[in-house]
């Protein structure tokens, strides 16, 4: 698993391989940081994105979810 800090934001991305092929598949969570507290709450829970993506390597798979976590910031701020 591979966490970031992005500001009040933390990003957990993480990748699982697939018995029946060999290809990897993407997870990713986001959290924010209250804060005056290191208590975290889900602004996207750990889940699977890229839903139908199967990708070759762990690496590309979690810079799969990490495209998703981005996009997701990019519109939640929009949306503000």
């Amino acid at each position: 698993m591979l966490i970031e800090v992005l500001g009040q934001y933390r990003l957990e991305l993480s990748a699982m391989q697939l018995i029946h092929n060999g290809g990897w598949v993407a997870y990713a969570a986001i959290r924010t940081l209250a804060p005056d507290s290191q208590v975290q709450a889900d602004l996207f829970p750990y889940q699977r994105v890229v839903d139908e993506a199967v990708f070759e390597s762990e690496a590309a798979a979690i810079a799969g979810a990490r495209g998703v976590a981005m996009a997701l910031l990019r519109s939640s701020h929009q949306e503000r």
